[in-house]
């Protein structure tokens, strides 16, 4: 067992996180009942940088073992590892993920599934262990075959629905409602950012690519952004949103085909004006 230190504010090293890893994979391919181990994200290729954690996949053979197996490798783990903290986090039926935050601040993300539910869902993968010989196949079948976005039908949703978003948000200004005035600017916001991840195949769950946007994207993007709560910055900003996700919405109408974004845009920009002056 690894011995405990004292509660520490020191970060974990590169040096400290390769070792951390090998001691895991390690003790992972003894168990018998783990078909696979696939390190995943970012250290499948060689960390990002210094702040990189460790993302893990442990694979089963049998649906039957997953759940056991989970369990009991939680309460090995914490006694292997000076865990500050951990939680369980199910995915779905018979996929369940440990997160691990360690004294150091490492944090672990640790996924048991069965070998009929592994899929590739990033292509960053580097295979440790695969006894049954289809580990590969699988992970490079699945990512190359997974289902493409439908961007009219996530185009039509977002589309849809944002008068609502840009209609209350301008109310909770003049109700002096600030902070309810701020939420509703950042669904705007975050509709925009969803377009335009999925018209150029980049993440934005966490915003995990937006800061790989274009810089002229990024910095109309900054116009949204409130300065104060006063309701002059407020409605500033609203109007900066507004233009940003028409802007987008023109794009997807030029990809599909489609003519919707204007008859939206001259609604919506005729009732921020009802606010002027």
């Amino acid at each position: 067992m690894m011995e405990r230190p004292d509660q520490t504010d020191t970060h974990y090293s590169p040096a400290t996180r390769e070792a951390i890893l090998d001691r895991l994979l390690n003790a992972l391919r003894s168990d018998k009942r783990l078909v696979g181990l696939l390190v995943v994200g970012s250290g499948a290729e060689g960390f990002e940088d210094d702040h990189s954690d460790i993302d893990l996949c442990a694979v089963t053979t049998s649906a039957d073992d997953v759940r056991p197996a989970f369990q009991e490798w939680g309460e090995k783990i914490r006694q292997m590892l000076p865990t500050f903290h951990s939680l369980e986090s199910p995915r779905a039926p018979n996929i369940y993920l440990w997160v691990f935050f360690l004294e150091n601040f490492l944090e672990i993300d640790l996924c048991f599934l069965c070998l009929n539910d592994l899929r590739a869902t990033r292509n960053r993968w580097n295979t440790i262990l695969d006894r049954s010989g289809r580990i590969e196949s699988i992970m490079q079948s699945s990512w190359e075959n997974r289902p493409k976005p439908d961007l009219e039908e996530a185009y039509r949703f977002r589309l849809s629905s944002i008068w609502h978003c840009i209609k209350h948000a301008a109310i909770a200004v003049q109700r002096q409602q600030p902070w309810r005035a701020i939420y509703e600017l950042e669904q705007i916001r975050d509709r925009v950012i969803e377009l335009r991840g999925l018209r150029e195949e980049l993440e934005t769950k966490r915003f995990r690519h937006v800061d790989q946007m274009p810089e002229d994207f990024l910095t109309d993007l900054e116009q949204t952004l409130v300065l104060s709560l006063k309701g002059v910055d407020i409605m500033n900003a609203l109007r900066a949103a507004t233009t940003c996700f028409f802007n987008e919405a023109r794009q997807y109408d030029k990809i599909l085909n489609l003519d919707l974004a204007w008859r939206f845009e001259t609604k919506m920009k005729a009732y921020l004006a009802l606010f002027e002056g």
